[in-house]
This record gives structure tokens, sequence and C-alpha cells, in this order.
């Protein structure tokens, strides 16, 4: 067998099932899916490490429905492939892999020809998936233009691709399916804009990638390339695992799992786990950032009890907190807010971090939650040294740290948990405290 062909395992009747959780963490999964969880850099249970099926969870949840497409998940050491459905429960979702096998290593795709093929990807606004025979299994698009074209896919599962397509425009003499492999423009019914076609080999069948002509050419200066998300959906899941991969193996050196060491090389693997760390809450962090400026941000609102919150995440700090001699004081009260669990979660733990790293050591901190008309309001407050008014204008910018250079922020904590506040339609602002220290006010609307 030669270096390019790949050793498969196929699958003999049953399909491989595993679950997830509401926060997209794989709780549960059949065999060659936890295998390739953890090649990936995950954990189970733990965020779902391999991106194309993180994504599609991410829809399902998000969609409220059942979703499928062809699906593979890679690996450095090879892959696993399938036909993937995953289904939205109250609790999380349910994962199906059916028609799946795996290879022990990748397909030998040219280094020029993978670049391509990631960037047409990227570019895409519309992908229709397709069988070895090229007959229509499921298309995927969520542009308006391309509706008409995601209802007609869905009418002609089962038969060939270019009837989808009005080829009378450009026509060489050549039949589409050749010019597609290179790349040609279509039309499209019920489109106005111009689309170029490629047709793309993917471990099961072919896929179409559509993307429209004229706005995002290679060739176009003016244009921005990139896609709007591409932090927050591209880039940050790919550094997610290989960064992973680096603290696990730097805190397997900083506990001496493998045998005794020198204490300033266990010193080292502190530091590189604590960089490990940052990198990973700072990817993440941007990709925020990025989706907020692009109005892209998920919310989920439903009603949730603001104190249980409050409790999760002063158990989730305790240890920072009992680092620094710091006690938590948290009012019990059964307002319930309408937000995103998720999101204030996020924002408590941003405020109540920062009063543990900035406030004194053996100092207390407050979180009050109670109603105020028609809202619910959560005030964080410490007994360090009081800003001035002009230090709580600023601190909301994006990347401002107030002269912190040495403590390992993003600038982005605040700015990020502002404009969280204000998508759930609350709000956010800081002031001094009349009794000395600071406070954190955080409004959401009640349930």
């Amino acid at each position: 067998m030669s270096g390019a062909e790949a050793i498969t395992e196929t699958a003999a009747v049953e399909p491989l099932v595993a679950r997830s959780d509401a926060a997209d963490r794989l709780v549960a999964a059949d065999g060659p899916l936890a295998d390739m969880q953890l090649a990936c850099g995950g954990e189970i249970p733990g965020l779902i490490a391999a991106p194309g099926l993180l994504e599609l969870v991410r829809k399902s949840r998000s969609f409220g429905m059942k979703l499928g497409r062809p699906l593979v998940m890679r690996h450095s050491e090879g892959s696993l492939e399938g036909w993937a459905e995953v289904e939205p429960d109250g609790e999380g979702c349910a994962i199906r892999l059916s028609d799946w096998h795996r290879s022990s290593h990748g397909t030998g795709t040219s280094n020029g020809e993978a670049t391509r093929l990631a960037v047409e990807n990227l570019l895409a606004e519309g992908v229709v998936w397709l069988d070895e025979g090229q007959r229509v299994l499921a298309v995927e698009s969520q542009v308006a233009d391309l509706a008409p074209l995601v209802g007609q896919a869905r009418t002609m599962r089962g038969q060939h691709w270019t009837g989808l397509f009005d080829f009378s425009a450009h026509d060489t003499g050549t039949p589409p399916i050749w010019q597609a492999r290179s790349g040609m423009t279509v039309r499209i019914a019920g489109s106005p804009r111009e689309w170029h076609l490629l047709l793309a080999s993917a471990n099961v069948g072919f896929q179409l990638l559509l993307r429209p002509v004229g706005e995002n050419e290679y060739e176009t200066e003016e244009t921005d390339l990139l896609p709007p998300n591409l932090l927050g959906e591209e880039l940050a899941p790919a550094m997610r695992n290989p960064v992973a991969r680096i603290i696990r193996q730097a805190e397997a050196i900083r506990d001496r799992l493998a045998g005794p060491l020198p204490a300033e090389y266990r010193e080292y693997a502190l530091d590189m786990v604590n960089a490990g760390r940052h990198l990973g809450e700072l990817a993440d962090d941007l990709g925020d950032a990025e989706a907020i400026e692009h109005g892209t941000i998920a919310i989920h609102a439903e009603p949730v009890a603001v104190s249980d919150i409050a409790e999760i995440v002063c158990r989730l700090l305790q240890v920072r907190a009992d680092a620094r001699s710091v006690t938590f004081d948290v009012s019990n009260s059964d307002a319930v807010a309408m937000a995103d669990r998720k999101r204030v979660t996020q924002i408590l733990l941003n405020i109540v971090g920062n009063a543990i790293s900035y406030g004194p050591e053996g100092g207390r901190i407050l979180v009050d939650i109670m109603r105020s008309g028609v809202n619910v309001v959560v005030s964080v407050t410490d007994d360090g040294e009081s800003l001035s008014a002009e230090e709580f204008i600023r601190m909301f910018d994006k990347f401002e740290r107030l002269g912190r250079s040495g403590d390992g922020g993003s600038g982005l904590g605040l700015y990020i948990a502002l404009m969280l506040a204000r998508a759930m339609g609350g709000d956010l602002e800081g002031s001094a405290d009349e009794g000395g220290g600071n406070r954190f006010t955080l409004t959401l609307p009640s349930a």
C-alpha cells in the first residue's frame, strides 16, 4: 500500500451516537467519536473539539431544529467521516453519525489545492453536498437570495446537480461538469447576483461551493476578503485544540507526572500553562469582540434565576479567591431575568474576577441581587481603592487596561461584558461605592 492510500475502518451496521449538553460540551460518545474528541485535543466532558461538529451542533441548537450534513472530522493522525445528524432537546443535542468510516491519515491533497479549497470554503455563501454520483444530497445557505436554490435542491434530492443552475449565459461548449472543476460563473433563479461555482471532491462524495462574483474576487483590492466572524468561527476554534494540548502537556510537566523534575523546570512549565490559558482566553475574547462589532453575537434569552448563576460564578472563582483570602457574600433572591444564561455567567465571571484580582487581599466581595421595576439588578461591590469617574468611563473601552501592563489581561473583558449586557436589553455601569470601594451594576430585563 502506498503512502497516499488511507487505511480505513468501516462501521458494520450501527451508527455512532453521542450527546452534547446546553454548553456544547460532549458528555457521552461511542468509541470512534470519543477517540476523535481526544485526538483533537478535547476532553469528555468538554467542549466539542472537532470544529465542523461544533458548528453543526451550535446551528442546530440555535435554530431549534434537526440538521444533517456530510461531515469530515480531521486530526493530525487521520479522520472520521459520515452523515451527521444533530437534534436539539431541552438539555442539549443528540448526535448521530451514520455511514461512517475512519482513516489513519489524510488524503494527500497538495498544499496549494488545500489552500484554494480553504479560501473558497471561507468565501462560500452556499454549499451543495453531492454523493459519489454527483447527485444532490443536501444544501446549506443562510443568504436570502439563495433561498429558492435551497428549496429547489430539496425537491431534487437524488438527481444530478446540473439541473440546479442556468449555464446558458456562459456556454463555452465544454460540459458544465468539467468547467465547474476549475470554477465557472452561473446564474441562479431568484438571485440578482452572478455566482462563482466550484465543484470540489470531498471525503464523502463532492461539494459545490458558491460565492458571489464581483464581491469577493481575489484580485479586488478594496474588498475585505475575510468573512465577518473569521476570528470567532474560524481562527479561535482552530487555535483551541493545539492550545489545549500545550496546556495539558505543560500541566503534566508541572505536576511531575512523568517523574522527578528540578524546581526551575517546574516553574517553566507553570509559565507555559499560564501563557497557554491566556492565549486561549484571548482568542475567545477577540472572537466575541468581532461578533459584537459585526452584530452577529448569539443571544438566546430565557428565564434565568440570577442568584443561581451568581452562586455558580463564585464557586468557579473560589480557588482564585482563596489564593488572595477574599470572601464572598451573595444575597439570596428569587429574581428571574429574561436573559442568556451563558452570557450572564460570562459577564459575572469578568466582574467578580476583576474584583478578586484588583481588590485588596483579605477583602470582601458583595454580590447583591434585587428586582427594580421591570428590571433585575445585580451589583458587585468590592472594598478596594475607589476609581475616578474618568476611569469608570475609560474602562469600558476596547483594549483599555487602566495602565495595568503585567496582569496578562486583554483589555476586552469589560468592553465585551457591556456589549453583551446591552445585547440582552440591559446595561452595565461602574461607580465608586459610598462606603469605599467600587461597584459594578448589571441591569437585565425581568422575566
